[in-house]
C-alpha cells in the first residue's frame, strides 16, 4: 500500500513540475537586451522600460519607429533593471509590461511609491487582458497581448508621450 501511493506521489510530482516547466516556456517573458537610440545629449530624453514578447517589442519598435526623424534620445531596458537607472535624467518613462491578477510587478509598485515626482512623466502599458486597470496619478493603458493590436497600443503610448514632451518643452 505505502509503495502505491509513493508511486502516486511520484507521478504528481512530475506532473507538477512538468505543468511548471511548460507554463514557464509558454507565458514567461524574454529579457530585453538593453540598447540606445540617438544622442544621449539631445534635449529630450525617453526611457522606455520593457520585457521582451513579441507584442511588446513591436509596441517598443513602433514607438521608436515614430520618432526616428526627430533628435530624441530613447533607453530601451529591461524593466526588472529599473533600480539601476538614475530618473532624473529622464523626461519621459514609459513601462510596457504584463501585469498579474490585476497588480502590477513588486518592482513597478515600489517605483510608484518611492518616486511619486515622477509620476507625471510616467506612462504604463500593461498587458493584462482588462481595460479597467488604474493607478492614482499614472497614465495607465491596458489590454492584451494580440499582436494585431500593438499598432493600436503603439499610437496611443505616442499620443501620450508627445503630451509629456510638449508640456516639457513649453
Amino acid at each position: 500500500m505505502i509503495r502505491i501511493f509513493k508511486k502516486i506521489l511520484l507521478i504528481l510530482v512530475a506532473l507538477f513540475i512538468g505543468f511548471w516547466a511548460w507554463y514557464e516556456y509558454t507565458y514567461s517573458m524574454d529579457t530585453v537586451i538593453p540598447f540606445e537610440i540617438n544622442n544621449s545629449n539631445a534635449k529630450t530624453k525617453v526611457l522606455i522600460a520593457s520585457q521582451g514578447s513579441k507584442f511588446k517589442d513591436s509596441v517598443v519598435k513602433g514607438i521608436l519607429k515614430n520618432y526616428e526623424k526627430d533628435s530624441i534620445y530613447f533607453k530601451v531596458i529591461d524593466i526588472y533593471t529599473l533600480f539601476t537607472v538614475n530618473l532624473d535624467k529622464w523626461d519621459a518613462l514609459l513601462f510596457i509590461n504584463s501585469w498579474e491578477y490585476g497588480s502590477p510587478p513588486g518592482n513597478v509598485k515600489k517605483f510608484i511609491k518611492n518616486n511619486p515626482e515622477q509620476l507625471d512623466k510616467l506612462i504604463i502599458l500593461s498587458t493584462v487582458g482588462s481595460s479597467h486597470i488604474t493607478l492614482k496619478d499614472v497614465d495607465v493603458i491596458s489590454g492584451e497581448s494580440i499582436i494585431e493590436q500593438a499598432p493600436k497600443y503603439t499610437e496611443i503610448m505616442v499620443h501620450q508621450l508627445n503630451q509629456i514632451i510638449k508640456r516639457n518643452n513649453e
